[in-house]
C-alpha cells in the first residue's frame, strides 16, 4: 500500500514517479494503488493524491502546470463556480492530452472544458510540481477571466493576505488601460467573490455601495448602499444550516428595528443574476426616499 501521507510530508497533491521511487514504492505497489484508486494516475509517470481537486488532476493530465482559477483555488481564493480547467505549458510542452481522457490528444478537448497558457512565469521559483506560484496565478486570472471574476479573485486574495495593494502594479504590468481600471476597483474588504459581484454590479448602475459596514447592534453586514438599504449576499457555505439561518433571521429583524431595508440574494443569483438584484437594490432605494449616487465612471473592456 502506498502511505499517502508522502504527499502532506511534501504539501503537494502530486508525486512522480521518481518521487515515489525514493520513498520505496516499487512499481506493483503503484499498480495497485492506481486500480484500487488509492492513486490517480494522471499522466505517465505523475500521480495524485485521490482526494486531489479533480481541476489540479485534469491539468496535470495535459502535461503542465495548474494555473489561473485552477492553481487559485488551491491557494484558498474564490474562483467561480463555472469554470475551466487552466494549465499552464511551457514553450516546448509536447505529447498534451485531453484533460478528461488521457488517451486522447488535446485537440479534441472541447473549449468550454480547457484554457491554456503559455506565456513565461514571473516567478518560476514559486512553480511547484503541479502548480504555478498565487501571483502568477492572479496575473493569469486578471487577463483570462471576464473582469468582474477577475477583481473578485484579486479581492480574495486581498481578503486572505496572499498580495497586498503595494503588488497591483506588477499584477497589472502589461494589461490593457481598460483592465489596469478594472484591478483598481479591488479593495480586499469582501468575504467572498459574490459580494464583490454584487458591488461592483451596484456601483456601475451608478449606486453608492460601501462594503463590510460595522451597524450597532448588528454587526458588520456585506454591503451599504446608500444610508439604509442593507444587501446581504447568502453562499452556501455561511447560510445552510439551522443555526446559520436562525443568525440570518435574528439580524434580519435587528437591521428592521433599526430602520434599514434589506435585500438578501443568494449565491446563484449574485453569480449570474445581477441585473435582477440591481433591479431589487434600486427598488428598495427608492422605497427609502433617498438615492445616493456613485461618482465612479465605468469603463467596459
Amino acid at each position: 500500500m502506498v502511505d499517502l501521507s508522502l504527499f502532506s510530508a511534501r504539501a503537494t497533491w502530486c508525486l512522480t514517479r521518481h518521487d515515489l521511487d525514493a520513498a520505496g514504492v516499487t512499481s506493483r505497489m503503484i499498480t495497485t494503488a492506481v486500480s484500487s484508486g488509492h492513486l490517480i494516475r494522471a499522466r505517465r509517470g505523475v500521480y495524485c493524491h485521490p482526494s486531489a481537486p479533480p481541476h489540479v488532476v485534469r491539468a496535470l493530465r495535459v502535461g503542465g502546470l495548474a494555473a489561473c482559477v485552477t492553481a487559485a483555488e488551491t491557494y484558498g481564493l474564490w474562483v467561480p463556480q463555472r469554470r475551466r480547467t487552466a494549465v499552464w505549458l511551457p514553450a516546448n510542452a509536447s505529447r498534451l492530452r485531453n484533460p478528461m481522457q488521457r488517451s486522447a490528444p488535446i485537440g479534441t478537448t472541447p473549449p468550454h472544458q480547457l484554457c491554456t497558457h503559455w506565456g513565461a512565469l514571473r516567478e518560476p521559483e514559486l512553480a511547484k510540481s503541479w502548480r504555478v506560484g498565487p501571483r502568477d496565478a492572479l496575473r493569469q486570472c486578471l487577463r483570462c477571466l471576464p473582469p468582474e471574476y477577475a477583481v473578485a479573485v484579486l479581492d480574495s486574495a486581498l481578503q486572505l493576505g496572499v498580495v497586498q495593494p503595494h503588488d497591483f502594479e506588477s499584477l497589472s504590468r502589461g494589461l490593457s488601460p481598460t483592465r489596469r481600471w478594472w484591478v483598481s476597483r479591488a479593495d480586499g474588504r469582501a468575504e467572498s467573490g459574490t459580494e464583490t459581484l454584487v458591488r461592483l454590479a451596484l456601483q456601475d448602475a451608478g449606486l453608492h455601495v460601501r462594503p463590510q459596514v460595522t451597524i450597532a447592534g448588528v454587526g458588520r453586514v456585506d454591503l451599504l448602499v446608500g444610508p439604509s438599504v442593507v444587501v446581504e449576499v447568502d453562499s452556501e457555505s455561511w447560510h445552510s444550516t439551522p443555526a446559520q439561518r436562525a443568525n440570518d433571521a435574528r439580524r434580519g429583524l435587528a437591521l428592521h428595528e433599526r430602520g434599514y431595508v434589506v435585500v438578501r440574494p443568494n449565491y446563484q443569483q449574485a453569480e449570474s443574476q445581477r441585473a435582477q438584484v440591481v433591479a431589487a437594490v434600486w427598488a428598495a432605494v427608492r422605497s427609502t426616499g433617498t438615492v445616493v449616487r456613485s461618482r465612479r465612471r465605468v469603463a467596459r473592456s
